[in-house]
Parts: C-alpha cells; structure tokens; sequence
C-alpha cells in the first residue's frame, strides 16, 4: 500500500527524475564490467591504432570526406566501404583527449547506452502519454537487459548503432512534437537529427516506415501531418545517402561466399525461402538469448528452400503475426503497433531483398527488442488486470507487475552481465564462442587470426610454450578451408604458419598455390612465394612473384630489399644498388636501403662510399646497435675521437 501511495503522490517531474537515476544505475548494473574490457572484434574500424582517429580533432573533416572503413581487403586490394562520419568523430575527440585509451571508450559506450534509454523513456512517456508511467518503465527495464544488446554496448565498433538509435528517436520525439504543436521548426529539428542518424549508420533507412507507423497509432490527425512527416523523412535521408556521393571516393567491398552464399545465389526465391529462415532464428533469439555469437556467415546459416521445415514453420508464425498485426490496426492496438514495428525493423536484416554481410548477427535485434518489450508488458499488465490508463495501483498490483518483471529481468540480466566478459578482447571472444560455431569457416579463421595476434605480439614463435597455441591454431585455418575450400586467406595462412613456423616448405608452397588457385587477384601469396623461394635460393623464381607483387604494393620495401639482396648474391652490384635507390625514390628516410648499400659497398671493398651509406643509415636509424658499434670502432681505428664519440652517444640522444 505504501508503494501505490508513492507512486500516486509523486508528480511527474519527481517521478520522472527518479527514474532517470534508475536507469542510470541499472545501466552501469548491466554494463559495468565492460570497462575492464579492452579492444575486440572489428575494432579497427574506430579506433585501435586506426591512422585517421589517431589524429584526433584535427581529422574531423578527413572524416566527413572520406569512408567509414579503409582496410587491407581479402583479396589483396583495398576494402572500403561505408560512411558513418559522426561515430568516428566521436572516436576522433576522444581520442584528442584520451589517446588509445579502450577502458574510457567503454565507459563512454555505456553513457550512450543510458543516453539512449532516457530517449526511449522520454518518448514513450510522450507517446503513452495517458498511460501509467510505469508501463514506459517496464518497457526501458526490459529492453536495457535485454541480452542481445551486449553485441552493441559491449563492442566499440557498435558505437554507430547506438548513436543512430539517439538520433532516430530524438527525431520521432520531434515528428510527434509536430504533430501535437504543428510548429514547423520541429519537422526542421526532426530533419536534422534524422541526417545524424543516417550519418551514424545507413540503417536509419527503416524510419521512413517507422516515424509514419507511429504518428498514426498514437496520434488522431488528419493525413495531411502523416504525409508531411513521410516526405521530411525521406527528404532527410536522400540528402545524408546521395549528397556525399558527390565528394567520396567509390567503394569496394569484394563479395565474399562465406560471408553470405545468397551473395552468389540468383534464384531470387532461395533468397525469400532462406530469409523465412533467418526471420526463425531471429524469433528464438528474441524470445530466448541463451547463446550469442560474435559472427555467423558460412556454414552456420544455411541457405534453404521453401521445402525446409523451418521455413515452413516460419511462415506459419510470421503469416498469423501480420494476420493479428492487420486486423487489429484499424483499432490502434499496441500489440498491433508492436509487431508492424518488429516486422519494419527487422526486415532490412531478412536477407530477402539484399544479403547481409554474416547473414545474422546478435546486433541487428537491437530496434526489434523494443517490440517484445511492448508485447511483454502489455501482457503482464493485461494478466494482472491493471488498466493501461489506471494512474493508481489497487493493492497488490504493483507487487505482481514487480514480481513478474524480476522474474524476466534476473535471467536477462545475468546472462548480459555474463556476456560481457567474452568481449574483453579477440583472443577471448572467438575462443569462447568457437565451440557453438563449428559449422563457420569466417569464425575458425578468425580464432585462427586471433592465437597469431597473440603469439606474434608475445614474439613467442620460436619458444616452447608457444607450440600448443600454433598447433591450435594451425588446427582451425585447416577447419576454415574444410568448410569452405575456397577460403583463400585461409590457406594463406596456413602457408605462412608450414614456411615460418614449421620450416615444412613443400606444404607452404602447395598452401600459397592453392590460395592463388581459388583466387588468382589475391596478392598475398606472391610475396610468401618470392619469399619462399628466396630461403630456397632459388632466385629467379622468388623475382618472378615479388615482381608481380610489387604491381599491387609498389612501395612494399622488404620486397625491394629482397630484390637487392638477391641481385648481390647473383654478383650484380649495380642491380642491388638500383633496388635500394627505387625505395628512396618513394621513401627517402627509409634506412635500410642506405644500411643496405652500405653492406654491399663494403663487400665490394669501397669502404668509404659504404661508410657514407652507413652514416646516414644511422641518422634515420639510431636504434640499430650494431651499426652504431661499428660505426665508433671504424672512425676509432681511424683516429677521428669526434665521431667516434659521436656515435658512442647517438642512440642515447635519440
């Protein structure tokens, strides 16, 4: 009695602030333990080292010129793609003021977090304006511990659906502003914070059905403010989608089969058949997140027709969903509102009109969480006989809504608090996810990645201790092509891991070829060819594949210097110096191409052309030890104390 009382005493205002502070504390509850955490899967995109975000402030107009993604592709070539502006942005500033810092970036993903969820309060709050406050409440409970969020708040790179979430739902807020006020400036303010959205991320799309679906279910107007809010939306949208297409440079994103097969698939049905599919899995999902993974794709999903039984039963549930959606949107039903809105948010992600890169991902149910949070409380409010509209609880509803929600919230909770520590960085979230993901060659390859980062980092190849970790991960590059033979960075690796690693040369050349095989336009495998050949001393042949290395990556300089180490052992100074010369003429401060003249000078006895070589490998070097010995033993035995002395302290000064 003492709680109803509360609740009926309180004013909006008091109750409003208290649960602002709620939700704030709930929110650090669910994600706090992400601040330990450090950088994870496709963090790179943001941040990480990223050379553009490292610049800081003074990036933000390269940013806005430029694409989202500028990476090394799997083909050789570059990967670029996207455009999402103001998340990187946020990456820059904080970088201004942070650095590299991946325990502040967490924390700031977790404020946004918050952020959005008083957005969604504040909404809800406007748009069930004549209902309990706590129904909006219940639904923001609900929705934060949701667990298929984790992918979201718990990865950096995921910062973009966040802020476009802000954004778009600011920009509801507006549209419905406008509605209630027909002040023009919010339509302009809704405008506005929609070209944000679309510059977070392109999925802002959906709100071209949204912003309309949500005037007209809670708001009695004339069509002409529906039709005004539609075009704004889509004026908004075309503008931050087709403008910037005027200054960017074009995209490439190569197609890749284990990505997504339908990529490859012309039978349009297979696509409709395999999204019905997809629309199941993402159903279990929602109604119960026991297991989520960082990455799906080949052959976790598989691409079916319609005589497949889930698809069957998927269009069963999906038929009488939309059949109840339909027959009560006449009637203004929230449950009605609901579904349309599951079915808008998660139809982008179906695979039936376009296919999606993984095909499936925990992400994408961030929007259609909100239409089980809906379904959900509606429900207990409905059971325990509380009126939507009812302002004061009658004795003992509340502890019944209370009781309910806790018994939904525990599990939730606890298992997105759980989640989270397997996001702590690569290595620990692709190993512990691999076991449900037996059937994804993207997901063995990436484990595969993840065991090099480590042993690399660690510069452990050569201990003992670092065996278990190459045979594990030599184990899954060979899963990786076993799935899907034609995974050509796979068998790459394979080959760097059997020439480096294993000395084991013939199954490093057969790796290198077979990745050349399936996709002659990758260019990796020329270099560890020419290299491989090199250690073989089979120098015609390894200048055969570094030269056509060279026409994909014509500064790599290891290539060059290869190329000039060969030409001296074949006893062909002038090409040797040639070589080296070619790297000044696009690197002039690259020191191993004077370190490298020098050495081929002095063998060639001109001992003081080789010393001027060596000096000005010093100058741009100093951290070459050796160098600098020999550099103070040769002017010592020459008598010349200055410069001796000079390079005694060199590397000291530097």
């Amino acid at each position: 009695m003492a709680i109803k009382n509360k609740i009926a005493k309180k004013t909006p205002l008091s109750f409003d602030r208290g649960v602002y502070i709620l939700i704030f504390v709930f929110s650090f509850i669910l994600y706090g333990n992400t601040i330990s955490n450090y950088y994870s899967l496709d963090d790179i995109y943001v941040t990480d080292g990223n050379p553009q975000i490292n610049k800081g402030i003074k990036a933000i107009p390269e940013i806005f010129t430029s694409l989202y993604a500028d990476v090394n592709a799997d083909d050789g070539s570059k990967m670029t793609f996207g455009y999402r502006p103001i998340v990187k942005t946020t990456f820059a500033i904080e970088n201004q003021f942070f650095g590299n810092a991946p325990h502040v970036s967490h924390v700031i993903n977790i404020l946004l977090y918050f952020l959005a969820l008083i957005v969604l309060y504040q909404l809800l709050r406007r748009l069930l304006k004549d209902y309990n406050p706590v129904f909006s409440l219940m639904v923001v409970l609900l929705f934060a511990a949701h667990p298929m969020h984790t992918e979201v708040v718990a990865s950096l790179k995921n910062r973009d659906v966040l802020l476009a979430f802000i954004f778009s739902f600011l920009a509801i807020d507006k549209f419905v502003q406008y509605v209630d006020t027909t002040k023009i400036k919010y339509v302009i303010y809704g405008m506005l914070l929609l070209l944000l959205g679309y510059l977070s991320k392109a999925d802002v799309l959906i709100y071209i059905a949204v912003i309309p679906l949500v005037i007209y279910f809670f708001r009695d107007i004339n069509p002409k403010k529906i039709i005004i809010s539609f075009v704004t939306v889509i004026v908004a949208i075309a503008i931050a989608r087709y403008i910037p297409r005027f200054f960017l440079p074009a995209p490439h994103r190569p197609s890749l089969f284990f990505e997504n097969p339908l990529l490859f698939e012309d039978d349009k049905l297979m696509h409709i058949s395999t999204g019905f599919s997809v629309l199941l899995f993402y159903l279990k999902k929602i109604l119960w997140p026991d297991t989520m993974l960082f990455y799906y794709g080949f052959n976790t999903i598989k691409v079916v027709g319609f005589g497949n039984a889930a698809v069957i039963v998927s269009m069963i549930i999906y038929a009488t969903l939309f059949g109840v959606a339909i027959y009560l949107f006449r009637k203004k039903h929230i449950i009605s509102f609901s579904l349309l809105l599951f079915f808008i948010s998660i139809s982008i992600y179906a695979n039936m009109v376009k296919p999606v890169m993984g095909i499936v991902a925990d992400r994408f149910l961030f929007v259609p969480v909100l239409s089980l949070a809906l379904l959900l409380v509606y429900l207990f409010f409905r059971i325990f006989q509380v009126k939507l509209t009812q302002q004061v609880f009658k004795p003992g509803q509340i502890n019944k809504l209370i009781v309910a929600m806790l018994l939904v919230l525990i599990p939730y909770s606890a298992i997105t608090i759980d989640r989270n520590k397997d996001w702590k960085d690569l290595l620990t979230l692709t190993s512990h996810d691999i076991k449900d993901l037996d059937s994804s060659a993207k997901a063995h390859f990436l484990y595969g990645v993840a065991l090099k980062n480590k042993i690399v980092k660690t510069q452990a190849y050569w201990k003992k201790e670092a065996k278990p970790d190459i045979d594990l991960m030599l184990k899954h590059f060979k899963k990786a092509v076993v799935i899907f033979p034609g995974y050509y960075d796979a068998w790459n690796q394979l080959g760097e891991i059997y020439m480096v690693v294993k000395k084991d040369y013939k199954r490093a050349d057969v790796c290198f070829k077979e990745a050349l095989e399936v996709n002659p336009d990758f260019r990796k495998p020329y270099y560890n060819l020419g290299y491989l050949n090199y250690t073989n001393k089979k120098y015609d042949l390894a200048k055969k594949y570094f030269l056509e290395y060279l026409k994909v990556e014509p500064k790599h300089i290891q290539t060059y210097s290869l190329l000039s180490k060969m030409a001296f052992k074949q006893n062909n100074l002038d090409e040797a110096l040639d070589w080296n010369k070619k790297i000044l003429a696009f690197n002039p401060d690259a020191a191993v191409a004077y370190f490298n003249m020098g050495n081929y000078l002095l063998q060639s006895s001109d001992t003081l052309q080789a010393v001027k070589n060596f000096e000005i490998a010093a100058e741009l070097d100093p951290s070459n030890i050796q160098l600098l010995k020999n550099l103070r033993r040769y002017f010592t035995n020459k008598g010349d104390k200055e410069k001796a002395n000079y390079y005694l302290h060199l590397n000291e000064t530097k």
